[in-house]
């Protein structure tokens, strides 16, 4: 899956806004660009999900 970019330059997305547009989608990665566009990334899964979860359970074993 590939992300999804939306122009929102004519929307005028207020710090707060976007801050509660993120709580009330806590499930979705959203983020904002200088350019005033936002960005909702996919999921990881497959291959990356599994890098991030080894990577995770090592700092957990290291600095525990």
């Amino acid at each position: 899956m590939t992300a999804v970019i939306l122009n929102l330059d004519t929307v005028n997305l207020t710090d707060e806004q976007f801050y509660r547009l993120c709580q009330v989608n806590q499930d979705w990665q959203l983020e904002r660009t200088a350019k005033g566009e936002l960005i909702v990334m996919p999921p990881v899964g497959g291959i990356s999900g599994e890098r991030e979860a080894d990577l995770i359970s090592l700092l957990v074993v290291l600095f525990k």
